[in-house]
């Protein structure tokens, strides 16, 4: 009994975790390049002897729809890759393209870091500077080039752990290299691959299952509550 005891318990405590999974996705629908999560139980039984279950958050790379902005200096990707992002000399990488020109004429993502090329941050100068970003991302300011977006592709499963809502960060010892398949979109951000409605039932589901469990606990409570009962009047 105990034993079924601590199997409940793992199983409320998995719960409340892949709870707190879907709420993260729904609380991020609206942000550009989001990637949401799931949560899947490994089991880890070797051998006949049960050494319970791993509950593991991975993340969905799918693409999410493409949105216009009429931003020029939004861009979004269709296809495989990521911009990459620099920052303290750290790279990290995003799906999310919002970015803006700050007070030195460089190329940034919000409260991320420099946009980069692939000569390096990119500094454009002029915040009204006329600024074209055709498919291949390369980027033009008064009609000359200036730099080409540097799109860094992983091979799959993406070796890459997230670092916030929109930034990762590769593994240890992962290599990138320049993605080839990809187009790029002037004017528009990649919006969140969430589906608001399939995480709703997602999160009803798991609910009931935590409700399921609790009745479960209770009935053993009550079970070893009558026994404790028996022994003292022995």
């Amino acid at each position: 009994m105990i034993k079924e005891i601590q199997n409940v318990t793992e199983s409320m405590m998995s719960r409340i975790f892949t709870q707190e999974v879907i709420a993260n996705n729904l609380a991020n629908i609206n942000t550009a390049g989001f990637k949401k999560d799931k949560v899947f139980q490994e089991e880890l039984s070797k051998a006949g002897n049960d050494m319970g279950d791993d509950v593991r958050e991975i993340t969905v790379f799918q693409q999410g729809p493409l949105k216009e902005t009429g931003n020029p200096l939004d861009a979004a990707i269709s296809g495989k890759g990521f911009f990459t992002i620099e920052n303290r000399g750290e790279q990290f990488f995003t799906r999310d393209g919002h970015f803006y020109i700050d007070s030195t004429g460089f190329l940034r993502l919000k409260e991320s870091g420099r946009v980069m090329g692939e000569n390096g941050p990119i500094q454009v100068n002029q915040a009204n500077a006329r600024i074209t970003i055709d498919k291949k991302g390369r980027v033009f300011v008064k009609g000359e080039e200036v730099d080409r977006l540097r799109i860094t592709s992983f091979n799959e499963p993406y070796p890459l752990k997230k670092y916030g809502n929109t930034l990762f960060k590769a593994e240890t010892d992962a290599v990138g290299e320049p993605a080839q398949d990809f187009t790029i979109s002037q004017g528009y951000v990649e919006e969140s691959n969430v589906n608001p409605m399939e995480e709703m039932v997602n999160m009803l589901t798991v609910f009931r299952y935590f409700e399921a469990d609790q009745r479960v606990l209770k009935t053993h409570d009550e079970l070893l509550e009558k026994m404790a009962n028996q022994i003292g009047r022995v």
